[in-house]
């Protein structure tokens, strides 16, 4: 998508939300915590890392990385933030920064990227939604690996129309997806990891996050996802 086409989007899309962004900044200082706004660093263009600012949605503590083993600090109100994704309202001002596009790999901590292969991915800057956040919105939970080939798919076959099809993709998901799987021993990598890190278990709870999460064997395949719109997400055996 043309870069200047996506500032102009990016431009609307923040002056139309800016309530709902000045909402979510009030029901974070009241409710969650302050500064209503949380900060980290991510990965972006090139590899480079960038601080990335959201609506603070949890309450501080411990983070490890992953919100399934951090579910004790949301409360309902950073599940509603989070629900309609309300937090991610200030990517918008990334995105008319320079930092992000509107449609391309979410923007990951680079320690959750260890150990893949990101060289391709890294060649685009991270975006607002891509495929790969349409499947996590669809199935509720998103393996790295399958994310990655998900991500490098975009950028071998990205182009306008491409774009397009992945936000209507993205609106159907937020309209019909499920809920986030939240139990942090549903699967085999998310036990290893919680050991890893000396974590417990926690309750499993309703809350959605761009967080992408490990999954076992039925994950692996890319296909028969999203249905509508047909292309935004691929078979293992699709070409551009």
């Amino acid at each position: 998508m043309p870069r200047i086409l996506q500032i102009v989007l990016a431009l609307a899309a923040f002056l139309l939300t800016l309530p709902l962004l000045l909402l979510s900044i009030l029901v974070s200082s009241f409710f969650i915590g302050f500064p209503p706004f949380y900060r980290s660093r991510r990965r972006g263009l090139n590899g480079v890392e960038y601080t990335h600012w959201k609506v603070r949605s949890m309450k501080k503590g411990r983070e490890t990385g992953r919100v399934f083993f951090e579910a004790h600090r949301l409360s309902s109100w950073g599940r509603f933030l989070r629900r309609l994704h309300l937090d991610e309202l200030p990517e918008l001002c990334h995105i008319i920064s320079g930092r992000m596009s509107i449609v391309g790999p979410r923007p990951l901590p680079s320690s959750l990227l260890e150990g893949l292969d990101t060289s391709l991915r890294d060649t685009v800057r991270p975006g607002w939604t891509g495929p790969a956040q349409i499947r996590l919105l669809r199935r509720g939970r998103l393996d790295k690996r399958l994310q990655i080939r998900l991500d490098n798919h975009y950028v071998r076959c990205r182009s306008t129309l491409y774009d397009m099809k992945i936000l209507l993709g993205t609106i159907i998901a937020v309209l019909t997806g499920g809920r986030q799987d939240m139990d942090p021993a549903s699967t085999r990598d998310r036990i290893e990891f919680g050991k890893g890190k000396g974590l417990s278990s926690v309750p499993p709870d309703e809350v959605g996050d761009d967080v992408s999460d490990s999954r076992n064997d039925d994950d692996r395949s890319t296909g028969g996802d999203i249905q509508e719109p047909r292309g935004v997400e691929p078979s293992d055996a699709e070409e551009c």
